[in-house]
């Protein structure tokens, strides 16, 4: 996830319970490894959704798209999808 992006919730009220995943929920869903989640945590470009409660962390979906859609954009390798957009400098 190069760059300055941050992908925001949408306040907790507007969101869908429908709309949210669990990290592995949305690795599954995105075709990547669970830990590309805590990553984007990690650097601050994506936040769990705070429901108040010390249950488990909940992504909206939405938010994980755009993460998504900005790592695919800027080459990220997913081999599932066609692969790197770009070659990479030896």
């Amino acid at each position: 996830m190069p760059g300055g992006d941050v992908f925001v919730n949408p306040p907790l009220h507007e969101i869908d319970p429908a709309d949210l995943m669990t990290a592995a929920q949305a690795a599954e869903w995105l075709h990547v490894k669970p830990g590309t989640n805590r990553v984007g945590v990690h650097r601050g470009k994506l936040q769990p959704v705070d429901t108040g409660d010390s249950g488990p962390r909940l992504y909206h979906r939405l938010a994980l798209a755009h993460a998504e859609k900005n790592a695919w954009d800027n080459g990220a390798n997913r081999p599932l999808r066609g692969g790197r957009k770009t070659a990479r400098a030896a």
